[in-house]
């Protein structure tokens, strides 16, 4: 399944770069999503680790903020494009080919490990939670936000299938198909697909050790404008999750 998903990645990564980069390029993205880590991470947190940092979006809005990041990746292509951002925006950002759930760092080697859309799609969510726990120095903070994709992605509704449809039109793409038709069966065979998030990421940080868990859900209301909405909302829902060792 490792190798599904990682060369579904590495496919992707000119594609899915070009969908979320305005994030670290356009200013009003940019400063909702640093206020966000800024309230998360305070002044204390220096040495970052980003993981599953794809195209480097949250390692370049951290590194932006003067923090210390260090962000790592599965897939090459991926890492290129987080190259090419971080190279463009002037940030130094240390990038590492690495697996989530085998992290090449020693014990309490981070003051806080971020990530943005990476836990669904993580073949053993336990065991990478496990190795995020273990590379953070006690007191250091787990921030994870996340959305529920691919839940019963098959059975959606009419209503968001129309709204889907509509969001093509107002973003100037062409309607996808079925997004699990080629890659495998691996999204329908992942934890993520079948799980009440975020009450399943809440008892996984709280069974591996993780304290002071908070939960903020309904994100897009704060992360989306009324158009952004429109486009992307029928996606699904965003969360946010974190616990301090």
């Amino acid at each position: 399944m490792k190798d599904q998903i990682r060369s579904h990645w590495n496919g992707r990564a000119s594609g899915y770069d070009k969908n979320v980069r305005h994030v670290i390029f356009f200013q009003r993205d940019k400063t909702v999503w640093q206020r966000i880590f800024a309230e998360l991470l305070g002044e204390d947190h220096h040495r970052i680790l980003d993981v599953g940092t794809g195209p480097g979006i949250v390692a370049n809005l951290i590194s932006g903020m003067g923090y210390d990041v260090t962000g790592i990746d599965a897939s090459e292509r991926m890492l290129a494009k987080a190259r090419e951002n971080s190279a463009t925006l002037h940030n130094s950002v240390e990038l590492v080919l690495a697996d989530a759930e085998n992290l090449p760092f020693s014990e309490a080697s981070f003051d806080a490990v971020v990530n943005r859309y990476v836990l669904w799609s993580l073949p053993d969510p336990k065991s990478a939670i496990a190795q995020w726990h273990r590379v953070l120095r006690p007191g250091g903070r787990l921030v994870v936000v996340d959305g529920n994709w691919y839940l019963d992605g098959q059975n959606k509704p009419w209503t968001k299938k129309l709204w889907a449809l509509v969001s093509m039109a107002l973003a100037g793409r062409r309607w996808p198909g079925d997004q699990n038709a080629n890659d495998g069966g691996w999204r329908e065979r992942l934890w993520s697909s079948n799980a009440k998030r975020p009450e399943a990421d809440i008892e996984m940080l709280r069974e591996l050790g993780f304290k002071d868990i908070q939960v903020t859900t309904n994100l897009n209301r704060r992360l989306l404008t009324t158009l952004d909405y429109l486009k992307w909302g029928h996606s699904g829902d965003q969360f946010l999750v974190t616990g301090v060792k």
